[in-house]
């Protein structure tokens, strides 16, 4: 075989050439840059989208964040309102059980009601015909005696309204006699008796004047929420049509942008309520912005990096073709270690120009850590048939200095009667530069979802998971990785079938689903390797389709947080709700829920409930000589001790302070009573332990004073019970304490 006629280029066809090339290279840079700029304003588009949908969510969560402190507002007024209204029944009930009412006991009877609220309540109120007779406190109230309520110019509606209509009235904020404004809560005393003649001079109605500003501060509205500006209107209780007596920020409550009904047993009120501009509730952290920018210069450097990548690789497969058709790739003929013959190409692309015979190894163009890849002495015969048909990935120092990637094939030929080696170099370094550049690009994708909370899996329409990224991943054994397996190995049943149905919605619908679940910890699962198999978690999932084929196939991704922390937490929020903080028994709120439920089961068995008013005897010196810290510890041997006395159905209530109530499970007959009454003194048989503070242990000896009240003999209402068992209780209090009393006659058996 004879050499091939030297092909060399002349000077000035090189020239010629070397000016197209750079002619025809500037409208691919061009073009790269109006890509690059296309995919930047791409990019900022769906930043600026992004940015618009969560400044939207923002305002809403402000929205409904304003909205839940408004109804807190509202609720907290109607408590204070309704708690007072019960009150002033109670005192209009006792007037009526108390005709011949005098002085004296009706201050000890307001005491009562007045001793927890004096900074609420201005006064409590008796009033005769149309006279205002008894008042307490007496102290500061004086001028409220006498008053003749049915020509007061601003009370004598309520007034009539209360005998007229027969019913509770929650009338102002009106100026009270005694000074200040003041809201009247009055309920009309019952002026027709079971049997037998009405009184001479019968109570009218029973009032108690609250101080409206205390009432507001009770209430949150004074001073008011950061946020918002609340007003109220209805003046007399009359609802949204009635006059506005509170507005300090004077806003529009005919256009206000919330507005709640303040319902309560006497009226009705309407709460107006205006947010206050807070910009601050849809601003976006700095970061996010430098995000954006820092995205914005990443998406069209790396478009334009790609467009120049792809144009060279273009260009350089034109070449290629061109080279290989014309025998114009770099190529060397080899005969063992040493040169035969060397094409234009190779000269150019080298800078070096080889001699025939020259030893290809002193031409020290291969990169010193390739060397170790090719084979000693560069004798390409030592090689036979390649084992690597493809070729071999190597640098070739260039004329320029240099090292580029280029795929060195090698293949036996006949030169000139003798066995010799062709060896053609292809310049792959584009191609390689962008293998690189989608190698980190994926290894960022990874990172990404490596650092994501929760876990992260990538599931087939079929149910088979085909990768698995974050918690579902970190720390676990290979082997038991989910990613391989299909929803049917990995879940129960029910749960696969379920899963299975919410991938293929969110791939049928286009959109991302939400699914809260509990599930037992398995393989699906990464997280704490420490759980034991059988405990369940609570999982907050994610699931958004993908909407390009994911390894040839419909995917979707699936990600899910352990929110078992935040749930338990949600549970015991809902369970303090209904606890007294201080003994763990039921409150107050435990009781009126409870009531309706045990009175409807009486009801349907044809019995009755006792409720039982405990009030320890002498509890405050215990408070007075060793601490309240040692007084409370009292108070929580006393509620487990009561406690362990109840049957299952019975409910331990503490109201506060030393005062306890037991409403019983239904009872067949009153006498049952009895039973439940001895069980309770007996908690009080054994002194109890107290530890105060660096003094030895002491033993505490403690009594209780009791009253008992039935219903329905003693009243329907849990109100009317609790007042029956409070007034039966201070029978005994003021006989010699220890004892227990009823509210009316003891029953049979009793």
């Amino acid at each position: 075989m004879s050499p091939p006629p030297d092909t060399t280029e002349e000077p000035d066809s090189r020239e010629a050439t070397s000016s197209t090339r750079v002619r025809t290279t500037e409208p691919h840079v061009t073009g790269s840059v109006v890509a690059a700029l296309l995919a930047g304003a791409l990019f900022a588009l769906l930043f600026l989208a992004i940015d618009h949908g969560w400044k939207q969510q923002m305002a809403e969560r402000h929205q409904q964040t304003l909205l839940t402190e408004a109804n807190s507002l509202r609720s907290r007024l109607e408590s204070v309102l309704n708690a007072t209204v019960h009150a002033t029944i109670g005192l209009a009930a006792y007037a009526y059980v108390h005709p011949d009412l005098d002085e004296d006991d009706f201050a000890r009877a307001a005491e009562r009601l007045y001793r927890g609220q004096s900074d609420l309540i201005r006064s409590l109120t008796l009033a005769r015909g149309e006279i205002l007779e008894l008042v307490y406190p007496r102290d500061g109230n004086e001028g409220a005696i006498g008053l003749n309520l049915a020509q007061h110019p601003q009370q004598s509606a309520s007034f009539h309204r209360v005998l007229e209509r027969r019913e509770t009235v929650v009338a102002g904020p009106w100026p009270l006699a005694q000074g200040g404004q003041g809201l009247l809560v009055r309920a009309p005393v019952l002026t027709e008796p079971e049997d037998g003649p009405a009184p001479a001079n019968p109570w009218s109605l029973s009032s108690i004047a609250l101080d409206f500003d205390t009432l507001l501060q009770q209430a949150g509205l004074d001073p008011g929420p950061d946020r918002l500006q609340v007003a109220l209107r209805g003046r007399d209780g009359t609802g949204a049509e009635g006059e506005v007596f509170y507005n300090p920020g004077e806003i529009d409550v005919s256009d206000a942008s919330l507005e709640f009904d303040v319902n309560f047993a006497g009226g009705q009120w309407r709460m107006a309520a205006e947010p206050l501009p807070n910009p601050s509730a849809t601003a976006r952290p700095a970061t996010w912005w430098v995000l954006g920018v820092v995205g914005l210069v990443a998406v069209s450097g790396y478009t334009f990096r790609i467009g120049q990548g792809m144009r060279q690789r273009r260009d350089a497969l034109t070449r290629y073709q061109a080279l290989v058709n014309r025998l114009e790739d770099a190529t060397l003929v080899v005969a063992g270690p040493r040169i035969l013959w060397a094409n234009p190409a190779f000269e150019r692309m080298t800078g070096v120009a080889p001699t025939p015979g020259q030893a290809l190894s002193t031409l020290d163009v291969f990169h010193p850590d390739d060397r170790a890849r090719l084979p000693p002495e560069l004798d390409f015969s030592t090689m036979g048939v390649p084992h690597e048909p493809r070729g071999r990935e190597i640098r070739v120092r260039t004329s320029g200095g240099d090292q580029r990637f280029h795929l060195l094939r090698w293949v036996p030929i006949d030169w000139e009667g003798q066995q010799a080696c062709l060896l053609s170099f292809v310049d792959v370094h584009d191609n390689r530069m962008l293998f690189n550049a989608l190698s980190d690009a994926r290894d960022l994708q990874d990172a990404l979802f490596e650092a994501m909370p929760g876990d992260a899996l990538v599931i087939a329409e079929d149910g088979l998971v085909l990768r698995v990224f974050g918690a579902a991943r970190r720390g676990r054994d290979p082997r038991t990785s989910a990613a391989g397996h299909s929803l049917s190995e990995l879940l129960p049943d029910e749960v696969a079938r379920r899963f299975s149905g919410l991938v293929r919605r969110a791939l049928r619908e286009g959109r991302m689903q939400e699914i809260q679940y509990r599930l037992q910890a398995s393989a699906f699962h990464g997280g704490d390797p420490d759980l034991a198999p059988e405990e369940t978690r609570w999982y907050e999932a994610r699931v958004r389709p993908i909407h390009t084929p994911f390894e040839g196939t419909s995917a979707v991704v699936w990600h899910a947080l352990d929110v078992t922390e935040r749930k338990q937490l949600e549970d015991r929020m809902r369970a303090l709700a209904w606890q007294d903080p201080l003994t763990g028994t039921a409150n107050r709120a435990a009781l009126e829920r409870a009531f309706p439920r045990l009175a409807a089961r009486a009801d349907r068995k044809e019995g009755q409930l006792a409720l039982l008013f405990i009030d320890l005897d002498r509890f405050k010196p215990v408070n007075d000589q060793y601490g309240h810290a040692v007084g409370d510890e009292l108070l929580r041997q006393l509620a487990r001790r009561l406690a362990s006395s109840l049957r299952p159905d019975d409910l331990l209530v503490r109201l506060g302070g030393d005062e306890f109530i037991v409403l019983s499970a239904p009872l067949q007959r009153p006498e049952e009573a009895r039973g439940l009454v001895e069980r309770l003194r007996g908690a009080f048989s054994e002194p109890f332990e107290l530890h105060p503070g660096q003094m030895e242990v002491v033993e505490q000896s403690l009594s209780c004073s009791i009253g008992v009240a039935f219903y329905p003999g003693d009243g329907q209402r849990l109100a009317d019970l609790v007042m029956a068992a409070d007034h039966a209780m201070y029978r005994v209090k003021a006989a010699a304490r220890g004892g227990v009393a009823y509210a009316s006659e003891e029953p049979p058996g009793l």
